[in-house]
């Protein structure tokens, strides 16, 4: 509640005020808010999602991609522009970073002996010896290679 009494009747609003129109200064008494800031708004959020899920690889592609395009729209149509080129930037980091992710990934792949690893798989079939002297040597290459031990040996 306010500690203020109304006015009295006939006394609110002053008259002539607003004048027709609006307020003062040319200010329109109501606007509308622009259009377009539902696009700025969905590539702001796309570009967040990009980002925090870039390491999920379909993530930072699908998030990133979309975020820029719904960035570049609504950058366009000028509804929002602040918020349209922060998730365009946010959506690009986020491809960049998933880009990054899946080259650093693969090579890691290959080093570790992957590509070995999926061919010995494919000769194998189904028979599942073979499957898991695939594995086993994969394993032992990772373990000469990084000096680590994936398994845990059993102690006599």
């Amino acid at each position: 509640m306010s500690q203020y009494p109304p006015p009295p009747p006939g006394q609110y609003p002053p008259p002539g005020y607003p004048p027709q129109g609006g307020y003062p200064g040319g200010q329109p008494a109501w606007q509308e808010s622009p259009k377009g800031k539902g696009l700025a708004i969905t590539a702001l959020v796309l570009g967040i999602l990009a980002v925090l899920s870039c390491w999920t690889l379909v993530g930072g592609y699908l998030f990133g991609v979309l975020a820029i395009i719904f960035g570049l729209i609504a950058a366009v149509r000028s509804g929002g522009k602040g918020m349209a080129i922060t998730g365009l930037v946010l959506g690009a980091l986020g491809l960049i970073a998933a880009i990054v992710f899946t080259i650093v990934g693969y090579s890691f792949f290959v080093k570790t002996g992957g590509k070995d690893l999926v061919d010995c798989l494919n000769n194998a079939g189904n028979d599942q010896s073979k499957i898991e002297q695939c594995e086993r040597d994969w394993n032992q290459n990772i373990e000469d290679r990084f000096s680590i031990t994936l398994t845990p040996r059993p102690t006599p």
